[in-house]
């Protein structure tokens, strides 16, 4: 695996078993797993033929080093989504994976990416609509990597990305507005940005089946706000607007 750092930052003493894992997050692809199939209908299952050997080794090491992970498997969603909440994070990761941007990615980018997918929702409520799970997905995070051995950069890095995850998609649909002052606090890392985008676009996608809930030109307008976002936090780009 490639050194990971990011302006210098490491990631050092990791134990072995992480640096496993992290090793995992990095390789294993999904693009060959149409999570559309029946056969994810009800969650995961131990046996699934539809997993090959690679995958079904990630999800082993994922919870032996994240237990918390378990409550995830045959977890219902509320009415909105189709997929249990194992299928729905495992289709997210999938579909970061699929940007163009995510291969021109570092690892410790891809990283924080990868640890953002896979627990963004790991403190959502079953079966309900619950809009604090991102805080309270956030804060558990943290203390999962903590444990992990993650340093404060990384772990805080993580922390932003799952706790603003369903922003961008609350600005396309006008659900929410925020002055350029909200807005410079929410994207408070303008190097996380993209990555921001990424995680929003991904889990949109992986509310229902085909995709069905990102709406037509939803990821054009999408595109829209991280660019306005971008020149809000980086105002020698551009002129900033009134409002987002």
């Amino acid at each position: 695996m490639k050194k990971l750092e990011n302006n210098n930052c490491l990631l050092p003493n990791l134990s072995e078993e992480v640096n496993e894992l992290n090793r995992l997050l990095l390789d294993v692809k999904w693009e060959n797993v149409d999570f559309d199939s029946e056969v994810f209908d009800g969650g995961l299952c131990a046996d699934n033929k539809l997993l090959n050997s690679k995958q079904k080794k990630l999800l082993q090491v994922v919870l032996q080093n994240i237990p918390e992970w378990e409550r995830l498997l045959a977890c219902k969603q509320h009415f909105i989504h189709d997929y249990y909440l194992d299928i729905h994070t495992l289709s997210v990761i999938k579909k970061v994976r699929e940007f163009e941007k995510f291969g021109s990615l570092d690892d410790y980018q891809k990283l924080l990416l990868m640890y953002s997918a896979l627990l963004h929702d790991i403190e959502k409520t079953e079966n309900e609509i619950d809009p604090e799970h991102p805080t309270k997905g956030a804060k558990k995070s943290s203390a999962i990597l903590y444990r992990l051995g993650f340093n404060e950069d990384f772990i805080n890095s993580v922390y932003l990305l799952i706790k603003h995850h369903q922003i961008l998609g609350l600005l396309a649909s006008k659900r929410v507005s925020f002055t350029p002052q909200e807005i410079i606090e929410i994207f408070k890392d303008p190097g996380l940005l993209d990555l921001h985008a990424m995680l929003s676009v991904a889990d949109i996608k992986s509310v229902k089946k085909n995709e069905s809930f990102m709406k037509q030109d939803m990821e054009k307008i999408l595109d829209e706000i991280v660019g306005n976002i971008r020149e809000i936090i980086n105002p020698n780009d551009g002129l900033a607007k009134n409002e987002l």
